[in-house]
Parts: C-alpha cells; structure tokens; sequence
C-alpha cells in the first residue's frame, strides 16, 4: 500500500540470486530467491544522491527479481515514521534519521550505508559576508531532526552562535524549495547541494561555508534501513534489493550520458546541469556500502550535541554488517 503522502517512482517484475542460508550465520553462499518479490524502498526526498535507486527502480531491481515501489516522502521525518508503521519495508534515508528511529526505541538498523557525500554548501543574502552576519537571521533547512538540521546547528556553533537563541530555523523543504526560499528572501541563508549551488553562485549570491570544510571531507549521508524483524524473516530480498542498487552504481560509472540522463528525465535538471551533477556525485559512493570512518567521529560530536544521544553508539547499534561483509555473495564482479 502507497501511503498518501508518498509518490510512486519506479517498480519493475522477477528472476532471482543464489544458494541458501543458515539462521544466524550469513555464509558467502547465503542468498537464494527473494523471499518476496513487492518492496516499498522510500526516500525522504527527491535528490541528486539518489540516482542508484532512480537507476534500479527503471531497470536493476527488475533484474534482481524484485517489484520495487520507490516512494518519495516530505523529510526524513516523515520517512523514518512510515518504516516505523510498516508503511514501507525499507528507508534509505539519512543516518540521523535512523540514529533518532534508534534512540526512540524502534527496532530499525541499517544495512547499508556508503553514500558519502558532503556536498552542502550555505549561500546568504548580498550584503552578508560572514557567519557574524547571520545573527537574528532566517536559516532553512529540510525538516527538524535532518542531516540539514544538524549540520547547520554544527556550523552556528562552530562560529561562536546559539542556534536557539542567535538564529531562526525554518523547515523549507528540498533543495529546490530551499534556493526559492532565499530568492523570495523567506530565508537569509540556505544550507545547497547541486545543482542549486550553481544556480546561487551565479546568480551572485555569498557563499558563507562549505561542508567539506565546516564539518568534514566526507559524510555519511544516506543509509539502506529495516526492521529487525524484516530483515530476519527477509534476507534473500534485502540482498536483491542491494544487489540491484549495486548494479545500478556500476551501470552509472559506466554509462555517463545515460545516467546523466536519469537527471534530466526525474528531476527535470538540463542536460548540463546533469552532466555536471554526475561528475561531482560519482566518486562519493562506496559500492562496499561503508560508513566514512575518518568522518564518524564528528558525525558523533554533531549528534551528541544536538541532543539526539547522549554518547556515540556503537556501530552495531545502527549498522548490521551482515551483508556487507558477504558482498561477494549477493553483489558478484
């Protein structure tokens, strides 16, 4: 069932993997047919990041014998709460969404993780120069409890700012709504990725910071996620659902006009805004499905002090390793 705030993206039909599995032990020769063939995979939103999973939902997942209904959400929260109410099966949303699931007491763990970009960037309004300009002003970010959110919490801090007290929070939405946002001046700053990035520097707008630099090189910015108990009862499917994404990246690096393309045909992008979407986003993923680990300490520091846990987790506490350390298995070269 689609949920109403949802928006189908993609689906496709059948075939299957190999072998069979023991409870408990994840073997290199675990994965047989999918244990069911229909998958809601939901996102929060519409992004660039996203273009494996736009790939598999037109072709890849099909060829793993799945029937994928890709859903598009409002925000991270909205996602994380439809795979909490079994709304969907699997979230690939960001890993601080799935750290605030975790800390709620949802039995959820991601399974895959390794889309490891720090692509953000925060533009201000002419005439604003530096982070003591933003004192008093309207910044927006996607939704509360976002990676957008925590980030620019970060940032204000790191420039001496209470985000409470010496700023003003404004959800807005995605990356498109964000740059509206700032050219109706409903926000003074907006926290970009591409394409909108280049939009805002050429349109003159001032680059405050960007997250390479403010936070760290690389970011773990999305991660596959499921229930325990999916995931126990369903381990051939999840292993299909990743062996398409999989696909899905190896097609990309390999066919740079026809995934460019995806851009152009599901985010409306022009073909040189895709072209170059393609480039800048290409290298940020990790096909092994890791977590950045020279990033996660503050990854940790942002998320500790934000309030959304008291002290770092344990990996194993937000990600099960299982199949990535059995990628051979289900994701063959």
């Amino acid at each position: 069932m689609i949920t109403s705030r949802a928006r189908v993206l993609g689906a496709g039909a059948a075939v299957a993997l190999a072998a069979a599995s023991r409870p408990g032990v994840w073997a290199a020769t675990a994965y047989g047919k999918p244990e069911t063939a229909d998958v809601r995979i939901g996102i929060p939103l519409d992004s660039t990041s996203y273009l494996p999973l736009y790939i598999a939902a037109q072709s890849t997942w099909k060829d793993a014998g799945l029937n994928v209904q890709l859903l598009a959400f409002r925000g991270d929260a909205e996602s994380s709460q439809a795979l909490a109410g079994d709304s969907i099966d699997v979230s690939c949303g960001s890993v601080t969404g799935l750290v605030n699931l975790v800390a709620s007491g949802q039995e959820a763990i991601g399974i895959y993780a390794g889309f490891n970009l720090a692509g953000f960037s925060w533009y201000a309004q002419p005439g604003m120069k530096t982070w003591d300009d933003v004192r008093g002003k309207a910044l927006g970010v996607s939704t509360f409890g976002s990676t957008t959110d925590a980030l620019t919490r970060y940032v204000l801090r790191k420039h001496g700012l209470d985000p409470e007290r010496d700023a003003h929070l404004i959800p807005v939405g995605n990356n498109i709504n964000q740059y509206q946002a700032l050219r109706a001046n409903r926000t003074q700053v907006a926290m970009l990725s591409a394409p909108a990035t280049w939009q805002a520097q050429s349109d003159g707008y001032p680059l405050l910071g960007v997250q390479q630099r403010e936070v760290a090189p690389a970011w773990p910015e999305h991660i596959y996620a499921a229930k325990r108990k999916f995931i126990a009862s369903n381990p051939n499917t999840l292993a299909a659902v990743l062996r398409g994404h999989v696909a899905a990246l190896r097609f990309a690096k390999a066919n740079r006009a026809a995934a460019a393309a995806v851009f152009v045909e599901r985010l409306k992008y022009t073909p040189e805004l895709a072209a170059r979407s393609y480039e800048e986003l290409m290298p940020t993923y990790d096909e092994r499905g890791r977590l950045p680990d020279a990033s996660m300490k503050v990854f940790w520091e942002i998320l500790v002090r934000n309030g959304d846990v008291k002290a770092p987790l344990p990996e194993g506490a937000i990600l099960d390793r299982r199949f990535i350390d059995t990628f051979a298995a289900w994701a063959p070269a």
